[in-house]
C-alpha cells in the first residue's frame, strides 16, 4: 500500500516493556514495599535515589522533584529570577524550558540553533544579552552536549547564571565532564519517551 502525504508513522525509540520484563521481580518487589509502607511522598526510597544518583553522577547532592519542568522552575525561583528579567534559551526544546521562564514572570529570549546538531548556536548568544539578562539555559538534546566551555565563558564574563537542561542527555559528557556539572545546577528528567512521530 502506498503511503499518502500527511500519513503519520510511529517510530519506536525504546521498548519499555522489554526493559521492564528483564527486571520485573525487582521492580515489583520495590513497588510493593512502597505500597505496604504507604511511602508515596518522600521517605527512604526518595532519599536512597537522591544519594545513589548523586554518587553515580559524581556530584555533592541531588534533589528530586516531580519532573524536569519543576526542576527548572524551582531553580529559577531559588535564584530570584522573575518579573523584568530575561533568560536566554532555545525554542528547539520541550515546552518546559521556556514555559518555566514565563511562569516566573521573566521573559524567555530565544537564540537560534546550529543547523548540524540542533543545539544552541553559541555564536549568536552574546547579541541577545541585555542589562535584563539573568541566566542562560542551554539544552542538551538527543544525547548531544552543548559546547559548555564556551557557554560557561560567556556566562562568567557577563555575570550570568548557567542552568543546564539535561532532560535528553542524562550522563552525556562534554570533553570528559558530565553535562549538568558546568553551571550552578543541572536539571534532569526521566520521562520515558517511547515513540517519536513524523509526517511523510
Amino acid at each position: 500500500m502506498e503511503s499518502t502525504m500527511n500519513e503519520i508513522i510511529n517510530i519506536p525509540l525504546v521498548d519499555l516493556k522489554a526493559q521492564y520484563d528483564t527486571i520485573k521481580s525487582e521492580i515489583d518487589s520495590e513497588m510493593q514495599a512502597v505500597i505496604n509502607k504507604t511511602a508515596f511522598i518522600g521517605g527512604e526510597w526518595v532519599s536512597k535515589f537522591e544519594a545513589a544518583y548523586a554518587k553515580a553522577y559524581e556530584v555533592k547532592r541531588c534533589i528530586s522533584c516531580a519532573n524536569g519542568t519543576d526542576a527548572i522552575y524551582i531553580t529559577l525561583k531559588v535564584l530570584g529570577i522573575g518579573s523584568g528579567d530575561e533568560v536566554i534559551t532555545v525554542a528547539s526544546s520541550w515546552i518546559s524550558t521556556s514555559e518555566t521562564i514565563s511562569q516566573t514572570g521573566a521573559k524567555p529570549v530565544f537564540v537560534d540553533i546550529d543547523p548540524d546538531y540542533y543545539l544552541i548556536d553559541i555564536s549568536k548568544i552574546e547579541e541577545k544579552i541585555t542589562s535584563k539578562t539573568k541566566a542562560i539555559i542551554p539544552v542538551h538534546i538527543y544525547g548531544q552536549p552543548v559546547q559548555m566551555d564556551e557557554v560557561k565563558e560567556i556566562c562568567d564574563s557577563h555575570g550570568l547564571y548557567l542552568i543546564e537542561d539535561c532532560a535528553q542527555a542524562v550522563f552525556a559528557e562534554y570533553k570528559g565532564q558530565r553535562v549538568g556539572t558546568f553551571g550552578i545546577t543541572g536539571t534532569f528528567s526521566f520521562f520515558p519517551r517511547q515513540k517519536s512521530w513524523c509526517l511523510r
